[in-house]
């Protein structure tokens, strides 16, 4: 049997009911607390300037390779 919505809707009411007002009002003040400071640490991240790029090597093209693993192949056979 798996638990609805409307399950868990009673069950956070009912607890809501049952706690302190004094609880209740602090718990929505930590959450509160808790989402500004995590918008500012957002907003600190986009307003920081961005290093400017490396220059990047363009990659290197790799030699043929099938002469060699060919001749790995014969000395494996030998």
């Amino acid at each position: 049997m798996h638990p609805t919505w409307t399950l868990i809707i009673v069950v956070v009411l009912a607890a809501l009911l049952f706690m302190r007002p004094g609880k209740l009002s602090s718990l929505m003040e930590d959450l509160g607390k808790g989402i500004s400071g995590f918008r500012k640490g957002m907003d600190e991240g986009r307003n920081q300037p961005q290093p400017p790029a490396q220059p990047t090597e363009t990659p290197r093209q790799v030699s043929d390779q099938t002469s060699q693993s060919s001749q790995t192949q014969d000395r494996v056979e030998n």
